[in-house]
């Protein structure tokens, strides 16, 4: 597919970038220009040393002028080698500046950019424009473009010591030369849009690179990597088509002119033959013009051969490496922005509506106070807008409508630099550097002494499991933090936060993937937190809450209900329905087992009408699963065997590409597994580590032959559900 015209970049604008790149590096420009004209000078030097042995030396038998000749092509070659050498150097350290200035252009751009432009975009593809595109660059704006100014200073030379041979001659060839070089332009866009392709393809790849070693654990435990493979051959066959589409073009870009330069040279050599057989023009004459034209058609060969189809290779980096300079900063800094002051504040949301996707908002006219030095536990149903309201808190993103105030202040009108200065933020994923412990608390607070840091690491209960670590505080915690636990990498964060000494701590989903122990010593730690700081904490979990100041519940991105634990137990709405479903279930500390309550049991529309001793039956005969994160349950399509009860965790229901629901604590799935033969309708797969209890269908058939009554139940319940699907 060809690019869009307003995305390809021609020759032309290439050369015109790369000559905006050059433009801080002037002088050395002029002085490499300079020693280019003196290596192109010699060339001409050398044509005239052979008019003038051949017209005069030779026939003369004059000893005296050779040697002068021969010495002065001597000296020329001293100084024409020694400002190669010269441009050389000049080259390669203009070359490394200017890709040292790009790349650092390009991450200061990254760190201005908001969340909602990294969330559309693969990390290694990001990655690639700093290695793949950078390349391309380095070898078409640098490189080659001082091979295209070697070429043309070249021709800026000689064609002036051609006229001065035979003008007409040297007409000849300067009228050939445009065509010479434009005749390949016909094939320059599709070379360029073939190339642009190929780098976004390349990026593509990257990706997948990436996300499969990311992915190891899930890929050898599940026996993927046949499948991984394929997929990936799959890509390189895509890759491989083209390189060479690409490929192929430059070529033709190249080889089109080169020959038209061939053509002209025969076409010179044969009508200057002529004009020294009719006796119009010397034999030494000719030796030189040869000679000389020689040397312009090695400069035009090399600037169709080389010089342009490295320009073309460079459009494709080119285009991707501007396309994240071009981006403009979804959240930045308003004109005339005011630091904000670091005291707790109140947080208030005035009507607030956002929305990450056009007619489909996440909050819907939210108002809602976050008060200081008070911890607010934000609760709700998955897609509620829970950790929406902490990225609108810490401006990750701006509102659609409405205002988000801290101290009474519109965020949109404070520096983001104090907004976020005055906050420490607890991630469900930790994000740890690949340092060491004490590189990563200091991330906290850059220039923090070593007895600050351990001071912090004391108050998030980290230091005593640092001191039992072989190397202590300078243990590497490895990529992402794999060589902790999931309860160290939290504590390792919730340490970070405390060394910030914020006035505001957020924690959004930070024990989503811990043990029920490390939950609750989490839980613990950050209550002895409280008191000085305001706390706001985005949980799925209810039993994380129930000890907040206040607790909000969210619905359909509207405020549903908020208050304390007992008081909105006692409301019986939302919350009290919530927990209600979560308390039924519950998870062993350690992890490994779990129970669900007969009442819990009862609320299942199959189970509705069943007896203890029945509910009781069906609880011994439940089996404890455990899956990691990012596990596939069962696929779209399998046969249904199994009734899933979500005892801790998080899944999505996804059928296609579409995710139709995410499941949490006390939800249940597949319960027509139980009584119906039929293939899944979606696919189920863990967001966060989980803990389920299952029921087979076998199980539960002999169940029903035990308990006849219960059969009965049972068969008239889906009678009565077929009954409905037909009526509807």
């Amino acid at each position: 597919m060809a690019a869009p015209p307003e995305m390809r970049l021609g020759i032309g604008a290439v050369v015109g970038r790369a000559l905006g790149y050059w433009r801080p590096h002037a002088l050395s420009g002029i002085a490499l220009l300079g020693l280019l004209l003196v290596q192109q000078g010699y060339g001409a030097l050398i044509a005239y040393t052979l008019k003038d042995l051949v017209d005069r030396a030779i026939p003369g038998h004059d000893g005296v002028l050779v040697v002068w000749l021969v010495g002065g092509l001597a000296a020329g070659y001293v100084l024409a080698a020694a400002a190669m050498v010269a441009a050389e150097y000049l080259t390669a350290r203009v070359a490394g500046a200017i890709l040292n200035e790009l790349r650092g252009r390009m991450f200061r751009h990254l760190q201005r950019l908001s969340l909602a432009w990294f969330g559309g975009r693969h990390a290694a593809d990001i990655a690639a424009r700093f290695s793949g595109d950078l390349a391309d660059l380095e070898k078409g704006v640098t490189v080659r473009l001082v091979d295209g100014a070697l070429a043309v200073a070249g021709l800026a030379v000689y064609l002036p010591f051609l006229f001065a041979l035979d003008p007409g001659l040297a007409a000849l060839v300067a009228a050939g030369l445009p065509v010479m070089l434009l005749w390949g332009r016909v094939f320059s866009p599709r070379a360029a849009d073939a190339r642009l392709e190929l780098r976004r393809e390349e990026g593509e790849m990257a990706s997948a690179v990436a996300e499969n070693v990311r992915l190891q654990p899930v890929v050898k435990l599940f026996g993927l990597a046949e499948r991984e493979v394929a997929g990936f051959e799959s890509r390189l066959a895509r890759v491989r088509r083209l390189y060479v589409r690409s490929s192929y073009f430059a070529a033709l870009v190249g080889a089109t002119s080169s020959l038209g330069v061939l053509a002209f040279q025969a076409l010179v050599l044969g009508v200057g033959s002529w004009l020294a057989l009719d006796g119009r023009i010397a034999v030494g004459t000719l030796v030189a013009f040869v000679a000389l034209h020689a040397s312009v058609s090695k400069q035009a060969y090399d600037l169709a051969k080389k010089v342009v189809p490295s320009l073309i290779s460079a459009s494709g980096g080119l285009v991707r490496i501007e396309e994240i300079l071009s981006e403009v900063p979804g959240v930045d800094d308003a004109p005339g922005a005011r630091p904000l002051p670091g005291a707790p504040a109140d947080i208030r949301f005035e009507d607030v509506t956002f929305g990450y996707e056009p007619g489909q908002p996440k909050l819907d006219h939210l108002t809602l106070t976050l008060p200081a030095r008070r911890t607010v536990a934000i609760v709700g149903p998955s897609g509620s807008g829970k950790s929406t309201v902490l990225r609108l808190a810490l401006r990750f993103y701006d509102v659609q409508g409405g205002r988000v105030t801290v101290a009474g202040r519109d965020v949109r009108e404070v520096t983001l630099a104090s907004l976020h200065g005055r906050a420490g933020v607890v991630f469900q994923d930790p994000f740890l550097f690949d340092g060491t412990l004490l590189d990563n608390i200091a991330v906290g607070r850059p220039g923090a002494t070593r007895e600050e840091i351990e001071r912090a690491a004391r108050a998030a209960e980290l230091h005593d499991a640092v001191l039992a670590m072989p190397g202590g505080y300078d243990t590497r915690v490895g990529e992402f933090g794999a060589q902790l636990s999931g309860g160290e990498r939290q504590r390792v964060a919730i340490a970070r936060a405390i060394l910030r000494d914020p006035a505001l701590l957020v924690l959004d989903e930070a024990t989503a993937a811990l043990d029920p122990a490390s939950e609750a010593a989490i839980n613990a730690t950050i209550a002895r937190l409280g008191g000085e700081r305001a706390i706001v904490m985005v949980t799925h979990r209810l039993a994380s809450a129930r000890d907040a100041d206040r607790i909000v519940v969210l619905a359909g991105g509207r405020l549903a209900e908020e208050g304390r634990h007992e008081e909105l137990l006692e409301r019986g709405g939302l919350y009290a329905e919530l927990w209600r479903k979560q308390s039924g279930v519950e998870v062993s500390p350690e992890g490994r087992g779990a129970t669900v309550k007969l009442e819990w049991l009862r609320d299942l529309p199959l189970l509705a009408g069943a007896g203890d001793e029945v509910l009781r039956a069906v609880s011994h005969d439940l089996d404890f699963e455990r899956f990691d994160a990012g596990r596939v349950v069962f696929h779209r399509g399998e046969a249904g065997d199994r009734f899933y009860i979500v005892a801790r965790g998080k899944v999505e229901i996804v059928a296609g590409e579409r995710r139709i629901a995410v499941l949490d604590d006390g939800d249940f799935f597949g319960e027509m597994a139980l009584v119906e033969d039929v293939p899944r309708m979606a696919t189920v797969r863990t967001l966060t580590p989980c803990a389920f209890l299952t029921l087979g269908h076998a199980r539960f058939a002999r169940l029903m032959e035990r308990f006849p009554a219960f059969r009965a139940q049972v068969r008239g319940e889906m009678a009565r559900r077929h009954a409905g699907e037909g009526a509807s």
